[in-house]
């Protein structure tokens, strides 16, 4: 069998359930603080920021373990308020094997599809 391949697709699975349980993290944090948070994505990174002090609760890039992780989000960020509700949007995790989409409903949910 094609290793590379699996891997592949292993990797992308792995980083879209990162994805997904950072802005659970994300949100879970915006209720506890009962404070404004977001998720500001970069092509293959994003940070969680709260918003009041600009304070950066979690950062991370996946260049190091995935090069060829692309996230895409036609917003670039998900916001989240003191009662876990969001502004809604998608991120896109893609790599060669193909790509898996994180969405956050307007009611704060967050879904891999």
């Amino acid at each position: 069998p094609d290793i590379a391949t699996f891997s592949s697709g292993y990797k992308l699975k792995a980083v879209t359930r990162e994805v997904a349980t950072d802005l659970q993290f994300a949100r879970l944090l915006a209720v506890k603080e009962n404070k404004n948070f977001r998720v500001i994505f970069g092509s293959n990174s994003y940070q969680v920021i709260r918003l009041s002090d600009e304070f950066v609760a979690k950062s991370r890039s996946f260049s190091p373990e995935y090069p060829d992780i692309i996230l895409t989000n036609a917003n670039a960020a998900i916001t989240f308020d003191p009662r876990g509700l969001s502004n809604g949007s998608t991120v896109n995790v893609a790599n060669s094997r193909g790509n898996k989409n994180v969405s956050v409903a307007p009611t704060g949910r967050v879904a891999i599809e």
